[in-house]
């Protein structure tokens, strides 16, 4: 059954030695201000590369599920979810950040 749940986002590709997501996560173009002033406010909590505390890092992953429609756990500890939330975060500070 483990297998399965690994295999489920993935697809064959021509060469079966590939293979591929099925999905692409794409950041909307626009944000409403809202979320904007929540990116630019957490920041501080992440800057260091760092979630001050776990309710800097759920809020964090909160709102990256909200911006990009995903479901990762909010209570995750996995080292690639997390990443994955703080940089696409940071892109988004840097963009906003003015």
């Amino acid at each position: 059954m483990k297998v399965k749940a690994r295999l489920a986002p993935m697809e064959c590709a021509d060469n079966p030695k590939k293979w591929q997501k099925t999905t692409e996560i794409e950041t909307p173009k626009e944000l409403p201000q809202e979320i904007i002033e929540e990116i630019l406010d957490m920041w501080k909590d992440l800057k260091t590369g760092r979630a001050k505390d776990v309710e800097a890092k759920k809020r964090m992953i909160e709102t990256y599920n909200t911006i990009h429609n995903t479901n990762y756990s909010p209570t995750t500890n996995c080292g690639s979810c997390i990443s994955t939330c703080f940089d696409e975060i940071k892109k988004l500070y840097k963009k906003y950040n003015k």
